[in-house]
């Protein structure tokens, strides 16, 4: 894991929360694939935005 700077500008430190939330979409995407892998793709991503964004069918 990379080391932080210590003292980080705003603009350094959105762009590692940027990175950090990517991949957590990412690596949250593949687990969904796992576990459904009837879901089409437009299913699958609407599935990931409903549990990041705690949306509501």
């Amino acid at each position: 894991m990379p080391k932080l700077p210590t003292k980080a500008t705003p603009e350094q430190k959105l762009r590692i929360a940027s990175r950090l939330y990517a991949t957590a979409r990412k690596v949250k995407l593949a687990a969904l694939r796992l576990r459904h892998p009837d879901l089409s793709e437009p299913e699958l991503l609407r599935e990931l935005n409903r549990r990041f964004f705690l949306l509501h069918d």
